[in-house]
């Protein structure tokens, strides 16, 4: 029996570069958002909020952040399966504290391991995501 599993998580130079990244884009873009980075542990490892950014997108950046990390999928990807799953099952998600269906979360993946994710909110969904794509590109993973 194989006692152990490979885990990963992000370094804290992968961690400053997401933060780096996505806030030169969002510069880039002239919107005000949250950036929320997790490990592969879904605790928030990496925080910046640019000045000015709607205060309840704080915590929606952290939930994108936490749904993207605990489904290994974007939160785009987990709100069309949430759309296609029965009413009844639904109900059984919407009982679980942090999830969210909004474009904008990424899991982040290097050679099949999970390393963590980013959560980006504060703008539209469609821009939101682009801040956070362009920093998990900076990354070459």
């Amino acid at each position: 029996m194989k006692k152990s599993a490979a885990r990963a998580t992000l370094s804290t130079e992968a961690i400053e570069t997401l933060l780096r990244t996505a806030t030169a884009r969002a510069l880039e873009l002239e919107i005000r958002v949250h950036i929320a980075i997790a490990d592969s542990s879904a605790e928030i490892v990496g925080f910046l909020s640019c000045e000015g950014a709607p205060r309840l997108a704080a915590t929606t950046a952290r939930h994108k952040a936490f749904t993207a990390v605990n489904t290994g999928m974007s939160t785009l990807d987990w709100k069309t399966y949430t759309d296609s799953i029965p009413a009844d099952e639904q109900k059984i998600i919407d009982k679980v504290e942090g999830y969210i269906s909004a474009d904008g979360g990424y899991p982040i993946i290097e050679d099949g391991l999970l390393l963590g994710s980013i959560g980006v909110s504060g703008a539209d969904q469609a821009r939101d995501a682009d801040v956070a794509r362009v920093a998990i590109a900076a990354l070459d993973v």
